[in-house]
């Protein structure tokens, strides 16, 4: 063998070595159940898809449904290293995640468009609120890609039509949403999506404003069959994957950290429209109606009422989040409510309902505006 072939041997050599040293296997974790829609539509694909681009490089420990992390733990166990990525709600981080969960309260603004809303407060988390990114440095993690619901609606356990109706009822709400319980004359009370089904079932609520997503991912239309089908708000400013810094910087390479990078919005976009706007159609038209629950139009009542609420949300929610410590309140919703002009206009325009336009727009004005070796 010449010396140009053993070296060029030795070289390819050194190369798989590397490859084979910085293969990495990294934990998932959630608290999120493994038939939760978020999980089969989103997370899996995403798990096959970046361990096939790096060529086996990257692997998963896929631990859904609380068993390493719950809801509320997730930001503390992946900032411990329970798990190198993890899916935190900040509503239930709030005290560590104040600011975020400025764009957390806006659930009501751009109410009847959650495309556009999802959208708008990825991107002024990550590129208009400083304070935001220093609450995810602080946990010693960043924001990879995020998630958000489709627009909530009212589930009861018996039917609701108006304000009387709801009167003395205990409502699941979260966050901002306690304002528009009340608004609409229930009783809010805080409960994590993972506990809504025995609170139903015990009688510790009589209904919740969620996604229709939920009837399937947890089991609700086995226990409340009555749907008000009026846009409440959407979720937004969730975490579908929080990355640890150290893992990010210590245990991938350039090149994985791409790949993770690349496929992030994807991951997004399906979690957003193929877990929920895309399943909630389904719902209302096929799956609701063969598990027995009904649809009821919203009286003018309560539609006068949540308009009302909309109206004054964005003095009500920099308010009351500045007395609970956020920072520069006022700014950060402008600017929110600037980028969600912008993209109601790409989600009506571009992306109308497909998710490959929403994965394209979501690299295009957010993350391609950022460097992944300097976040």
């Amino acid at each position: 063998m010449t010396l140009g072939k053993t070296l060029a041997a030795g070289a390819v050599l050194a190369g798989l070595a590397f490859s084979q040293a910085r293969a990495t296997e990294l934990v998932y974790g959630t608290g999120s159940g493994a038939k939760s829609r978020i999980n089969v539509d989103a997370m899996e694909p995403f798990f096959k898809e970046t361990t096939a681009a790096s060529k086996g490089s990257i692997t998963w420990k896929y631990l859904p449904g609380n068993q390493i992390v719950s809801v509320r733990s997730a930001l503390k166990g992946t900032r411990d290293g329970l798990v190198d990525v993890g899916m935190v709600v900040p509503v239930f981080a709030r005290k560590d995640l104040i600011n975020n969960n400025i764009l957390y309260d806006t659930i009501h603004l751009g109410h009847d468009d959650p495309v556009a809303a999802a959208g708008a407060a990825y991107e002024t988390i990550m590129l208009n609120c400083p304070n935001c990114q220093k609450e995810w440095k602080k946990n010693k993690q960043f924001l990879l890609a995020p998630y958000a619901g489709s627009s909530n609606v009212l589930v009861c356990r018996d039917p609701v039509k108006t304000i009387a109706d709801l009167k003395g009822k205990k409502v699941r709400g979260g966050g901002a949403t306690h304002r528009l319980v009340k608004a609409i004359g229930g009783t809010p009370i805080s409960t994590p999506p993972q506990e809504l089904a025995l609170a139903l079932e015990r009688g510790g609520l009589d209904c919740a404003v969620m996604a229709l997503n939920w009837m399937v991912s947890f089991g609700i239309h086995d226990l409340a069959k009555h749907v008000l089908d009026y846009p409440m708000g959407s979720s937004r400013g969730l975490a579908l994957m929080t990355m640890r810094y150290d893992t990010w910087y210590k245990k991938l390479n350039k090149e994985q950290r791409r790949i993770l990078w690349d496929h992030a919005p994807m991951a997004a976009a399906r979690a957003i429209l193929v877990a929920y706007i895309q399943l909630d159609e389904k719902y209302r038209t096929t799956i609701g109606p063969a598990k027995g629950v009904k649809f009821y139009q919203a009286g003018s009542d309560i539609k006068d009422a949540i308009n009302k609420l909309i109206a004054g949300e964005e003095v009500a929610i920099g308010a009351a989040i500045k007395k609970q410590g956020a920072q520069n309140p006022d700014k950060v919703l402008k600017a929110f409510i600037k980028n969600l002009e912008k993209w109601k206009n790409i989600s009506r325009t571009e992306i109308k309902g497909d998710t490959a336009a929403f994965a394209k727009a979501l690299k295009r004005e957010v993350y391609d505006k950022i460097d992944p070796e300097k976040i």
